[in-house]
């Protein structure tokens, strides 16, 4: 199940597949961009299938346009507004939106995508959004 909604300023793409993204509009505006992914895989709560997506995503932590990421596994809350129901989150920085629009048209991000990281995944949602001045 993947969702696209718009929230002023801030933009909830279509999954982390990048056919799905490439439609996306993103002003250009030169401040950097946080593109955040929350993932629930297939083998919801697997150690060992939350290992595979995280070390198969480091690969695109290596892309040149990207000048930071992370990724790593839900922590567990006790407030009523954490929601750690996820498996896997990642946070990538971006100068500015159009590195994150070549993030997402990479070759080396479609393949990992489709070939690594589709596979494992149940649903995914990812919210990208501009720092502000």
């Amino acid at each position: 199940m993947f969702k696209r909604i718009c929230i002023s300023g801030a933009v909830l793409l279509s999954g982390v597949f990048p056919a799905m993204a490439a439609a996306e509009v993103i002003p250009a505006d030169g401040r950097r961009v946080q593109h955040v992914v929350i993932v629930w895989l297939k083998d919801h709560g697997s150690p060992a299938a939350r290992q595979q997506y995280i070390e198969n995503s480091r690969r695109l932590g290596r892309l040149p346009m990207v000048l930071r990421y992370q990724v790593g596994t839900a922590l567990a809350g006790d407030r009523a507004v954490v929601d750690s129901s996820y498996d896997v989150g990642v946070v990538a920085t971006f100068e500015n939106d159009r590195a994150l629009r070549d993030y997402l048209a990479h070759p080396e991000h479609r393949k990992v995508i489709e070939e690594s990281l589709k596979p494992l995944v149940e649903k995914a949602v990812v919210y990208d959004f501009k720092e502000s001045d």
